[in-house]
């Protein structure tokens, strides 16, 4: 050990520490409120619209108080200066996130050994977001002027997910080379595969051979020929797929050292290419030519509630399934309209483990240590004068309590309904139109979701990562393909809607209204009612779809709470399983969308 390795407890600053706890103790009252888990005491209001809570504890003598406003879908949004921690009625510090949760074990209901994985994962999540705060953010307004991978190394995690960055099998040195908040750049190793091991697959209108040209460049492939060469191997033989440092020196060396020791697996040398990882932390993005193709890659590591590898199934069928969509895109003159895009991957390696794909329902992550997709590059689809931003930058709010969408709308100049009007326009007609007119759904939420930017006013979207999400209707099933049949997931129509009123207006829309009313200046009520409008535009510029809007209401009254939180704490916990966990179903959610349509027909 060398001095400079102790650089990695900068972060552990005790007022940075502070902060980041009491920042995750008041996200996770919020969140397990929502999912009715934390049913704290309400102790009174006030005329400001607080509401003041106490949260029990399995002891008597400690207890939470906070006050909150309320918004809706359940969602509280916590003054956090009110926010206290009591022990034998004197006042503490709320700067122990993980005693909040062993404090609260009996209450929630948590076995012991789930609570002692979720404290580990409270941990990491809480030394990452140390490092950003001590690293440093930027100003709402630094970030509204910030170019596209900047603002992507700026994201606090997924906002639902009290445990977003839990990153188990990373170390703290891990955390400053490979997290997103790094932003440190990197070159990708390159392994030769053995046909025998792997399969590469893309677009018809592509060639392998073409394609491995076009991303790698005649001399380096030349350099990965003469390698293999060298060895006496035939490189007509073997596939190339690029491999993350992490995965190499974690999984690849020892779960595949079969195939290493008898050259089925080659290691080759570092690309030529730098690139920077993506707020998804296992896909790349191409600073060296950022016109070439994003590189997602495996990294086994438990995060965010799965093991972040690549299944060799979804592999295989990604590109073409992107074709399906892009045709089904092509056709769609409202779509097309909209200026929609849905960014292809378009080619993938997969390798299959002889030995793991043998063994019936082994655990999936044992599936997928190695394999890659080429995904395209927004940069491809930009028109002249427009930037892009990730959607889940929308959430941000600055060290001043400022949020970015406040200095968006200061930039553009027009109002915050006019700029609502414009994002809910970009962002939620299109995916309307999928869902009504072509009976599929996947998950456009804030990190999957790219947003299309012109003088800081949204102007359409571009969609990625929706391959492996996309769900069917009994309607689009029917029409599929038939080399897609069985292949991609299908869900009951009653089920249907949700995708939207649990996927847009609760994954997304409960937490950017708050910030639109807390931040903006625009009452909830109007969010909403800006929503509902939408919706009737929509329905009203697509009249041949009438029924489906009976049979697929947006309008109801409540609609299923869909749990995430409650199945790492509750129900999965930290099994092992043939396949990724499910969200919890538990009772229902007043529906703010109905809410909007039925005070407008009171005032008519």
């Amino acid at each position: 050990m060398n001095y400079n390795q102790f650089n990695h407890i900068k972060p552990l600053d005790k007022a940075v520490w502070d902060k980041v706890n009491l920042n995750y103790i008041a996200k996770a009252i919020v969140e397990l409120m929502h999912e009715r888990l934390a049913e704290p005491e309400i102790t009174g209001t006030d005329p400001s619209g607080l509401t003041h809570f106490s949260l029990a504890t399995d002891h008597q003598h400690i207890y939470y108080t906070f006050s909150a406003s309320y918004r809706a879908l359940d969602y509280w949004h916590i003054a956090k200066d009110t926010l206290k921690k009591y022990i034998e009625g004197t006042a503490v510090p709320v700067d122990n996130a993980p005693a909040f949760f062993t404090e609260t074990q009996q209450t929630f209901g948590v076995k012991s050994f789930t609570l002692a994985h979720f404290v580990e994962e409270t941990l990491n999540t809480l030394y990452a977001d140390a490092y950003i705060h001590e690293k440093g953010r930027l100003t709402a307004d630094q970030l509204a002027d910030a170019d596209y991978q900047t603002i992507e190394h700026q994201m606090d995690g997924h906002p639902w997910a009290t445990i977003n960055k839990g990153r188990i099998g990373f170390n703290h040195t891990d955390q400053g080379k490979y997290a997103p908040e790094a932003g440190q750049s990197t070159q990708l190793a390159w392994l030769a595969v053995h046909r025998k091991r792997a399969a590469f697959n893309s677009l018809k209108s592509m060639n392998a051979a073409a394609f491995y040209i076009q991303e790698l460049g005649t001399e380096q492939l030349d350099e990965f020929n003469e390698i293999l060469k060298d060895k006496n191997l035939n490189p007509e033989d073997y596939l190339f797929i690029p491999v993350h440092e992490w995965q190499w020196n974690n999984k690849i060396v020892l779960n595949l050292a079969h195939d290493l020791a008898n050259q089925y697996i080659v290691p080759l040398a570092l690309g030529y290419d730098k690139y920077m990882c993506q707020q998804s932390i296992r896909t790349f993005f191409n600073t060296s030519n950022p016109r070439k193709h994003y590189v997602k890659t495996a990294i086994s590591i438990l995060n965010t509630s799965i093991y972040r590898g690549l299944s060799p199934k979804k592999l295989t069928i990604a590109p073409r399934v992107t074709q399906w969509a892009k045709d089904m895109l092509e056709g769609d003159t409202y779509l097309k309209e909209t200026g929609v895009v849905l960014l292809g991957e378009v080619a993938t390696a997969a390798y299959t483990h002889p030995q793991y794909s043998a063994i019936p329902q082994s655990p999936y992550q044992y599936q997928e240590f190695l394999g890659v997709i080429w995904r395209e590059s927004a940069e491809n689809y930009l028109q002249p004068g427009e930037k892009i931003m990730t959607m889940a930058s929308l959430l941000y709010v600055d060290d001043k309590g400022k949020s970015l969408v406040g200095a968006m709308i200061e930039k553009s100049g027009i109002s915050a309904a006019a700029w609502l009007d414009a994002y809910l326009k970009a962002y939620l007609k299109p995916i309307l139109r999928i869902f009504y007119q072509h009976a599929f759904f996947f998950s456009p939420h804030g990190e999957n979701t790219i947003l299309v930017m012109k003088d800081y006013i949204p102007q359409r979207i571009i969609i990625k990562d929706f391959v492996e999400e996309i769900v069917l209707t009994e309607e689009s099933k029917a029409k599929l393909p038939e080399d897609l049949v069985n292949v991609l997931r299908e869900i009951d129509d009653e089920l249907a809607p949700l995708f939207i009123l649990s996927g847009i207006f609760d994954a997304v829309f409960r937490y950017l209204s708050n910030i639109f009313h807390s931040y903006a200046g625009l009452d909830e009520t109007v969010f909403w009612k800006s929503v509902a409008d939408t919706i009737l535009a929509f329905q009203t510029e697509n009249p041949e779809l009438s029924s489906k809007y009976e049979k697929f209401d947006l309008f109801v009254p409540e609609f299923t709470r869909v749990c995430i939180n409650r199945v790492r704490l509750l129900t999965h916990g930290y099994s092992e399983s043939t396949d990724v966990p499910v969200p919890e179903m538990i009772g229902t959610l007043i529906n703010p969308v109905a809410l909007a349509i039925r005070d407008l027909e009171e005032v008519i």
